[in-house]
């Protein structure tokens, strides 16, 4: 049997203490270095309500709204004065049960607080309206195009006989009176900008709570535009 001399045993405890100091571990891996946007990009926008709210205002008993998905009516807790101001003038025309999108949440199980509303009609929309998919949607109030901004794409056209558009989306961006589409090809022909103002559909009586002017091969498009239920 070999004996290890006491020399030996020092040396290889020395080596052992040496693999387990901090020194000797591996480093720990580098965060991930996030570039922040050149001057001239925009920073994404992710201002998005905590809910947008979806179903029927009417205006009796002081305001009543009921919710998509639900049977009984909600009493008003606080409306947003612009969105009040918007339905009451429309139900000055005439007055009956309008489809309210808006920011806003539910209380409890009887109150409802409205703020910002994304748009109102009367019989154009409602809940069972096309609005899962979409971040965005847009058409013209005197012409004939449309846009439809999902995740896979932004795609608008021209008019009624055109060929539809197609561009990569990269999201939205925050600009200094509203929001502009952003494009991950980066076309310098091909432009999306709203406003936050409120903008009217004669056709079908709706109102939107954004106007946008689409900027496409030398063309401006105008229009009104309104906030899907997806994420930016």
């Amino acid at each position: 049997m070999n004996h290890l001399s006491p020399c030996s045993v020092a040396l290889a405890g020395a080596l052992l203490l040496a693999a387990c100091t901090p020194d000797s571990a591996p480093p720990p891996e580098s965060a991930l270095a996030v570039s922040a946007p050149a001057s001239d990009e925009v920073a994404p926008s992710t201002s998005r309500p905590a809910l947008f709210l979806r179903g029927y205002y009417e205006s009796r008993d002081g305001g009543l709204f009921t919710a998509c998905g639900e049977t009984s009516r909600r009493t008003l807790a606080s409306i947003d004065p612009a969105t009040a101001a918007a339905l009451a003038e429309e139900n000055a025309k005439q007055d009956r049960p309008r489809f309210l999108m808006a920011e806003g949440n539910l209380r409890g199980r009887d109150a409802v607080e409205i703020g910002r509303f994304n748009l109102i009609s009367g019989d154009a929309w409602n809940c069972e309206s096309r609005l899962g998919e979409i971040i965005l949607g847009a058409r013209g109030t005197e012409e004939l195009w449309s846009l439809e901004v999902t995740h896979a794409a932004a795609t608008f056209v021209a008019g009624p006989s055109a060929v539809p558009e197609v561009h990569a989306y990269a999201g939205l961006a925050d600009g200094v009176d509203g929001l502009s589409v952003r494009l991950g090809d980066k076309d310098a022909a091909f432009s999306v900008r709203l406003r936050g103002e409120t903008c009217s559909e004669a056709m079908t009586g709706t109102l939107f709570a954004w106007s946008v002017v689409v900027d496409a091969n030398g063309q401006s498009f105008k229009g009104c535009a309104w906030r899907g239920l997806a994420s930016p």
